[in-house]
């Protein structure tokens, strides 16, 4: 069962006690905490480190969750900043409240490379998503790097992080969009080396676009939910129409990215011939 809870009393030098868990999360996405937290003891029942949740005013309804309510809205690195100021943690798994699990996380694995992040050096390790790392890696993961000036080089998806290399990072104030943009190049003057999983490899793997874009659920991951057997509340947000987001995927697709790429050129070529 998932049973741990943050003790005050942790011990620094057991490398259990050197790493958590934080859902970075607002009162006004409350909506997303149930099904996350049905699908996180589902598919994550192991779960070895304490978990910890980011909100304004609202707490989280369970008792394994160690709720931190920073009051008014700072604005995404400053909510964070208090937390890590109130916690401190040596390192931490960042998680946010609509990465909805799919899938079983498979605990002894990903202790291994949170042990190996722990003496290696490495300033993050991004345990699904994108970009897909550019440069080999030694390590005996698999993971690749992400080479400075590679854009979303931080990206906040699932992301095991140093938290001194984070808080190089964060600037007060700064929205999480902004941070995975203005962030990643200031990433770029840091030694630490930024780590990723290869594509088809994810270490935690949730729903692909997440549960909500642009403040509307996704009909897939409404439809995740439905085969789980779990309530999602939708009288809080609007459901994205499925045809556009569709339409929107397909346009992103290989082939027909392929296809636009090789019409383009072809255009280039008769328009310098002409």
């Amino acid at each position: 069962m998932w049973t741990p809870l943050y003790s005050m009393n942790s011990d620094p030098s057991n490398p259990a006690d050197q790493c958590c868990i934080v859902v970075s999360s607002c009162d006004s996405y409350s909506d997303a905490w149930d099904p996350f937290l049905a699908l996180f003891a589902r598919y994550w029942p192991d779960c070895p480190w304490p978990v910890w949740w980011i909100s304004n005013e609202k707490r989280v309804g369970d008792p394994r969750v160690q709720t931190f309510a920073v009051g008014a809205d700072g604005g995404w690195a400053t909510n964070l900043s208090r937390w890590l100021d109130h916690v401190q943690p040596a390192s931490i798994i960042y998680l946010q409240e609509d990465y909805f699990l799919q899938s079983p996380v498979d605990s002894t694995r990903l202790q291994s490379v949170v042990d190996y992040a722990l003496t290696s050096g490495a300033g993050f390790i991004r345990l699904a998503g994108s970009p897909a790392p550019d440069r080999d890696h030694d390590n005996p993961f698999g993971l690749g790097e992400l080479s400075p000036g590679l854009k979303f080089r931080c990206s906040l998806q699932a992301a095991w992080w140093d938290v001194a290399t984070l808080r190089q990072i964060l600037v007060a104030g700064e929205s999480g969009w902004e941070m995975e943009m203005a962030g990643s190049r200031r990433s770029d003057r840091l030694p630490a080396p930024f780590l990723a999983v290869r594509p088809g490899e994810s270490l935690i793997d949730y729903f692909y676009d997440t549960a909500i874009l642009k403040g509307k659920w996704l009909p897939g991951a409404i439809d995740l939910c439905r085969r789980e057997g779990i309530d999602v509340d939708l009288s809080n947000r609007p459901v994205h129409p499925r045809f556009p987001l569709l339409l929107k995927r397909l346009r992103k697709s290989r082939p027909v990215s392929t296809v636009r790429d090789l019409f383009r050129a072809s255009s280039r070529t008769i328009k310098k011939a002409c």
